[in-house]
């Protein structure tokens, strides 16, 4: 069983939590799809308070790795089909965090950055980061 000693005291507890929980799903530990141990289990485990975990936790959503599921937990998000977006002459791409309005347009996941095309005529695409493949055309 871990403790809170096996933690570097320079750097922050939930920081080295968040790289842990990042390798195991990285290297296939916490596969696609898996549960993620529980808060409670987390503390227990590595003998963390509360609040460390959910910092640590909260990270991981941010960055796209794992997401909550209402009344069922928290899983390693699984590969998604992807979409290929062919970049032509003239088109532009901006990436940035999405407002909430459009994070329900996009259907984008809390934490997952927006990519925004706007082609030569003028339109503009937006997909998920997370989702999406840029191309050259």
């Amino acid at each position: 069983m871990s403790s809170e000693s096996d933690f570097d005291p320079d750097v922050a507890t939930w920081k080295q939590l968040a790289e842990r929980l990042r390798q195991a799903i990285r290297s296939g530990q916490l596969a696609p799809g898996q549960r993620v141990p529980t808060e409670l289990s987390l503390t227990q485990e590595y003998h963390l308070s509360r609040l460390t975990v959910r910092r640590a936790l909260q990270q991981l959503r941010s960055e796209g790795l794992i997401v909550v599921v209402q009344s069922r937990g928290t899983f390693v998000r699984g590969e998604q089909d992807r979409t290929i977006v062919t970049m032509r002459e003239g088109d532009r791409l901006r990436a940035r965090m999405p407002d909430p309005e459009e994070r329900r347009k996009y259907g984008l996941q809390e934490g997952e950055p927006l990519i925004l095309v706007t082609s030569a005529d003028g339109k503009i695409g937006g997909y998920g980061a997370n989702t999406t493949e840029i191309v050259a055309g």
